[in-house]
Order: C-alpha cells, then structure tokens, then sequence
C-alpha cells in the first residue's frame, strides 16, 4: 500500500502501453485503499470519480455514504443514502447506512425504525448487520452479539474487513477485550492497513498492554503522516517511560 504522490488525473493524450487506465474498477480500488489508510477524504474523492464515471454503481454511492459517516457528516451522510435511495429503492444496505447516520447523529428512533426495514430486506449485508450491532450495543442481552455473528457468517471475501469492523464498533464502546479479539484476526490478513493497526494498538494501549507500542509503530511505518496515530505513539511510548521510571 503507497501514499501520496499525484493525484490529479492525466491531461489528455493517448494512453502509453502498460499505463494504468482509470476507470471505475481503479477508484473502487483506490477508495478502498485509502479507507483502509483512514484516509477517510481521499477514499470520499475516490467514490465520487466512481459516480462520475458511472452513476449507476452502487458501490460508489454505498462508499460515498459511508465516508461521509467516518467523516462525522452525519446529515449530509443522510442525505446522500436517500439520493442513492432513488436509485436503488428499499436497498438493505442503503437502509443500514441511513440507520448508522441517524444513530451517530443521535436519532435513535429514526435509526432504530430505518434499521427494523433494513433487516426485513433479503439480500442482506454485513453492514445491515454490523449497523444493528452498534445500535443495540448498550442494550442488556446478546443482540449486538448475535448481530456481530451474523455479519462475519453473511461476509464471505470481506471477512477480514467486517471483523476490522467490529473491532472498532466495540472498541467505541470501550469492549476492548472482544474488539481486540476480532482486531487481531483482522490484521492477519489486512497487514498492510494502518487503520487496522491503529484500532488494535489504541485497544491494547487502553488495557495497559506492551503489544500497543509495536501495534501502533506498524501503524506509523505504513501509513507515516497520520498524525493521529503518531500522537497515540507518542503518548504510549511517554507512559511505558513513566512506568519503567517508577519501576526503578
């Protein structure tokens, strides 16, 4: 995984042989790169040129909606799913999403009410069910459990994406032993993802455990100019030095 360099589109001329060709498939790519970055405004820019290209492809309007979540635009989040709503009426993911943009925008009814439809859809996602997960989560019961369950088992290729998934949910719940549970399988196969690294190190840093330092370092090395990250780093680093300090 690369970051930085041109992102600007190339100015006309014919393509030379072996040259990338930019099509939709390549901002899919692209935005599901930079998402895994937590590059949260390059992956929005990447589903954007999908829907200039295409404005039919579902992926494109699901991903713009979903960025406009990670980005705390609740509302304009909400006003995009129902956009792509008119395109793919009574959608069980756009449902899902629409649920997840009320829930963050503190519209519990209105999230709990889009949530209800979206499972009575077929075809269903995991993110129909990673979304009723973090609706239900503060509720006594195994609902948001049994939810969490249900989106591995419907994931099929995206497992390692879901469960990096459901390691943040909980980690906002602050269930850091389950979500570091789903953030260590996750990492096995999303190596390569520094947001994936960042969730498990801020878990293991929650708990107290050594493993956050090396975590959050694999976090860094890929991904060097997050500062987010870097300050996490640093903070872990500052407290493992207090701590050997009283120690001695």
């Amino acid at each position: 995984m690369e970051f930085g360099g041109d992102d600007t589109e190339p100015k006309g001329g014919a393509k030379s042989p072996g040259e990338t060709v930019r099509d939709a498939e390549y901002y899919y790519r692209e935005a599901t790169k930079y998402w895994l970055a937590a590059d949260f405004e390059l992956a929005l820019r990447n589903y954007s040129r999908i829907l200039e290209q295409n404005s039919t492809i579902f992926e494109g309007w699901a991903g713009q909606v979903l960025m406009l979540i990670e980005l705390g635009e609740y509302r304009e989040a909400g006003v995009w799913a129902d956009k792509a709503m008119e395109l793919f009426p009574e959608n069980p993911e756009l449902l899902a999403l629409k649920a997840l943009a009320c829930f963050r925008d503190a519209k519990l009814e209105q999230a709990v009410a889009y949530s209800d439809n979206s499972v009575g859809k077929e075809n269903l996602t995991p993110r129909v069910w990673l979304t009723r997960a973090e609706i239900f989560l503060d509720r006594k019961g195994p609902i948001a459990e049994g939810c969490i369950n249900k989106a591995i088992r419907c994931a099929s290729k995206l497992g390692p994406i879901v469960k990096l998934e459901a390691g943040r949910l909980l980690r906002r719940k602050r269930n850091y032993v389950f979500a570091i549970r789903y953030l260590k399988e996750a990492v096995q196969d999303l190596s390569r993802s520094p947001l994936a690294w960042y969730e498990l190190g801020c878990c293991q840093a929650s708990l107290g455990l050594s493993e956050a330092t090396s975590s959050l370092e694999q976090c860094v090395n890929l991904r060097p100019d997050w500062t987010e990250a870097k300050d996490m780093l640093h903070k872990v680093g500052n407290r493992g030095f207090f701590r050997r300090l009283m120690g001695k």
